[in-house]
């Protein structure tokens, strides 16, 4: 059997040849490992009784979900900052507004929750079917429109607007 001849047609004169062992030279490199550790704080008590179903992040905390309703908002060292009983079911999904004001859950109980993290302002919307997405407007805060999108198995999508 002979060498296949270059794709080219002349020998040792092959682009292709050569960006291939460039590429192999490179993921020869080790890759960079993505640091991380285990969230301490209040998470691993929450945790013992119930399960994380969704998480969210924003530049000042993160949010958890859970299997059984609940929402945690929590500090970057994994301290509970405050907590709503949101949702008679598993929170599905989570989404925080682009100033980390307001917090928007969906769950399977047809819910979707919409709460201050810095008032006692919360709004509740029922589907009577279980919501699966949700997406705050970015702007939700700074808007009186108070816009938000959510949809569930049905394949529908719901766009919400609040005026005034």
């Amino acid at each position: 059997m002979s060498p296949k001849p270059p794709e080219n047609g002349m020998e040792g004169d092959d682009e292709r040849e050569e960006e291939s062992e460039e590429e192999n030279s490179e993921e020869e490199e080790d890759e960079p490992r993505l640091k991380y550790q285990r969230m301490g704080g209040s998470v691993p008590t929450l945790l013992q009784s119930d399960a994380a179903s969704c998480v969210a992040i924003a530049e000042r905390m993160i949010a958890l979900g859970t299997h059984s309703g609940s929402v945690h908002i929590l500090d970057f060292l994994g301290n509970q900052v405050k907590e709503f009983i949101a949702h008679t079911a598993a929170v599905n999904d989570l989404c925080f507004d682009i100033e980390g004001e307001y917090i928007a859950s969906c769950s399977d109980d047809g819910s979707v929750v919409i709460s201050s993290l810095f008032t006692d302002e919360r709004m509740k919307f029922e589907y009577h079917r279980p919501m699966k997405t949700i997406a705050l407007d970015p702007d939700y805060v700074r808007k009186s429109s108070r816009r938000f999108v959510t949809g569930g198995l049905a394949g529908h999508l719901y766009f919400n607007v609040k005026n005034g």
